[in-house]
């Protein structure tokens, strides 16, 4: 059955259970707004040649390395104004990174099997990243490329990072690192001088595109990588369909939209060690800096199996986010937060114009969670604004914790919250709301009850 299908199913199943039909005429405005998110959205005009990457050299027994056959692969059909770089059936061990040009289109064929090093030398030279929403220079994301247009990664085949004992383990050593460029993106130090790389222990992505317009990756199936797996960053019109993430490592982000506007994700599938799809926008001063929210983002027809959070948002999110469009999305486990809002008193910026209408939670830990009051490490100067954001038609079995968890702040109340045709079976503790502002409940039910919020 197809991913589309099975979800609405799932979904008039649930309806059936008492939900309440939505309002017509914010429903008709909302789609309205989708539709032309959507139509803005271009695909990428890839080229008309096709080279083969076995043409070049490429042998697919998974030993010999493949790389220098497929930069002369995507070398070939850039000097031909672009096309099809074809991977066909076989193992081919990459060792290094894969850079993307203009108007190329990766398209792994069934059967097809792309295994990475584990060497990190393999990642030189660094390249300019954002890590955890400041901008660095670090070891070059496995598929990367910087300032293009109209690129792609199709097919039925399979990336597999080969990080499990590599450069999965780095996280343990991170931290010197790690506090090293956020203090970098605090003080503003300029961005050459914030080099990273040999010693430093940064995990790179898995897919980043930084500066990029006209992005497609569809069909792929992608697993086994070391940290967020596909990271467009400042990115402009970009579509993910029918793409297969089972990366359940730690911090195996599958979608992180950084910074970006103008998005599509439809019927993709999640098994992920922590956020399914997460927005962001950057961390504090240096993302204050760039000053870019992610914005006009639509996620549709999706489904998680088994994730630490299923849709989140922050918590570097310090550009703002708004206008973002979730409908049909099921979850199947939720380790922790099903639908996650969170900053800190540093961040600053703002998440607004939410819209999330139908998800289907199997058990979470908590299936609602707002909060502003994350821990800070800067003074907490900053508090982010959460407002205007809209949640219902959901359902959820069982909460292993409170269904619903809304933590504002006394200074910075969390405002213009609606929450609507929400049905928790089992909650473990009650639900809450705190330092709230304007927020309305309509057919909230918790274990039995209704639930409402006193602001």
């Amino acid at each position: 059955m197809r991913l589309t299908n099975c979800i609405l199913f799932i979904f008039l199943f649930v309806m059936s259970f008492g939900f309440k039909s939505p309002e017509k005429d914010t429903t008709r405005s909302k789609e309205e707004v989708v539709n032309q998110i959507i139509r803005r959205i271009q695909l990428p005009q890839i080229g008309q040649s096709a080279v083969n990457i076995n043409d070049f050299g490429a042998v697919g027994d998974g030993v010999a390395d493949c790389k220098p056959a497929i930069d002369a692969a995507i070398a070939k059909a850039s000097s031909l104004g672009g096309g099809k770089v074809i991977f066909p059936a076989g193992t081919f061990f990459c060792k290094g990174p894969i850079h993307l040009e203009n108007k190329i289109n990766l398209h792994l064929e069934k059967g097809c099997t792309v295994l990475f090093s584990q060497d990190d030398k393999d990642y030189l030279p660094l390249q300019l990243v954002r890590w955890e929403g400041v901008e660095i220079y670090n070891y070059s994301p496995y598929i990367y490329a910087i300032n293009k247009k109209d690129i792609a990664i199709t097919g039925e085949g399979k990336f597999d990072g080969n990080a499990e004992g590599g450069i999965r383990n780095w996280r343990s050593k991170q931290k010197p690192a790690q506090n090293k460029a956020r203090q970098m993106g605090h003080e503003l130090v300029p961005v050459k001088e914030r080099v990273f790389g040999e010693g430093h222990y940064l995990r790179f992505s898995f897919i980043q595109f930084l500066h990029c317009e006209n992005i497609l990756i569809s069909d792929v199936t992608i697993e086994n990588v070391p940290f967020w797996v596909m990271h467009p960053t400042y990115c402009k019109n970009i579509t993910i369909k029918n793409v297969n993430v089972n990366c359940p490592s730690i911090n195996n982000d599958g979608i992180d939209f950084d910074s970006c506007e103008d998005a599509l994700v439809e019927d993709c599938v999640f098994n992920c060690g922590d956020d399914a799809i997460v927005i962001k926008s950057g961390r504090d001063d240096d993302a204050w800096r760039v000053n870019k929210p992610s914005r006009n983002i639509v996620i549709r027809n999706c489904l998680a199996l088994e994730v630490l959070h299923g849709l989140a948002f922050g918590s570097e999110m310090s550009g703002g986010v708004e206008n973002i469009y979730i409908d049909n999305f099921y979850m199947k486990k939720v380790k922790q937060y099903a639908i996650q809002f969170k900053a800190n008193r540093d961040r600053g910026g703002y998440i607004q114009n939410v819209f999330i209408d139908g998800v289907f939670i199997d058990t979470t830990t908590t299936a609602i969670y707002f909060t502003n009051d994350y821990h800070s490490y800067s003074g907490g100067n900053s508090p982010s604004e959460f407002h205007h954001i809209e949640i219902k038609n959901v359902f959820c079995t069982q909460a292993n914790g409170s269904a619903i968890d809304i933590k504002g702040l006394a200074e910075k109340p969390i405002h213009n919250v609606r929450l609507e045709n929400i049905t928790v079976l089992k909650e473990e503790k009650p639900s809450t709301a705190t330092n709230t502002e304007n927020c309305k409940t309509r057919n909230v039910n918790v274990k039995g009850k209704e639930f409402l919020i006193e602001d």
